[in-house]
């Protein structure tokens, strides 16, 4: 897909304290009901189904020279097998609760790692998520899934001192690199921009998601 679509990348930084917060205060509600734990992918699977409903054309596919905007988010997340990669897909994560989706990727992992999905599991992507940041990677570019038209690549999370406030007070905060691929005869930059400003504000505020 590198050399067939026109590929933009746009990176910005998010603050992930309130993430790691709210997390927390899920997985001590997941102990009392004895369910798994709510990882970070699963959350970030939950706020990239909600930007994309805010952003339609992010979550598109260009066939035969015309462009689908698709009503489900089918979000697929990149897992590294011992002998390659593979893409099982979320179905309809935006109609998904996050304790769904946890449970979702669960099963998917598990089975990815047994060489057990089904044809089914992976196919139908609208959106792919590409998580590096457990090897340490800081940033990076992802090639575009096809026939999707944009990618997320997530890197690692780096404790930084960043300026927090007008009077330059500065603290200590973990910080997250992402970046954007996107297809530039679907997406332009402007789209992947509002994309990428959704995603940080439901990132760093997941409480927005329910505004």
């Amino acid at each position: 897909s590198f050399q067939e679509a026109p590929h933009i990348a746009l990176t910005v930084e998010v603050d992930v304290t309130h993430r790691e917060a709210t997390r927390q205060r899920m997985n001590a509600l997941a102990a009392r009901e004895q369910s798994g734990k709510i990882s970070l992918t699963a959350l970030l699977v939950k706020v990239t189904a909600w930007a994309l409903a805010r952003n339609p054309y992010v979550n598109a596919s260009l066939i035969d020279d015309q462009i689908y905007l698709w009503k489900d988010a089918n979000i697929g997340v990149a897992t590294a097998l011992e002998d390659g990669l593979i893409v099982p897909v979320i179905q309809q994560a935006n109609q998904l609760s996050i304790r769904q989706i946890a449970d979702s990727l669960t099963d998917l992992s598990s089975r990815a790692r047994d060489n057990r999905l089904t044809l089914s599991d992976v196919q139908r992507g609208t959106f792919t998520i590409s998580n590096l940041g457990m090897f340490g990677i800081r940033q990076f570019r992802a090639i575009i899934n096809p026939p999707e038209s944009a990618i997320l690549a997530v890197s690692t999370v780096v404790r930084k001192p960043v300026v927090t406030d007008k009077q330059d007070s500065v603290a200590v905060r973990p910080i997250m690199s992402i970046t954007i691929s996107a297809d530039h005869r679907v997406v332009d930059g402007v789209v992947a921009a509002r994309f990428l400003t959704d995603l940080v504000d439901g990132i760093e505020y997941p409480e927005t998601l329910l505004y």
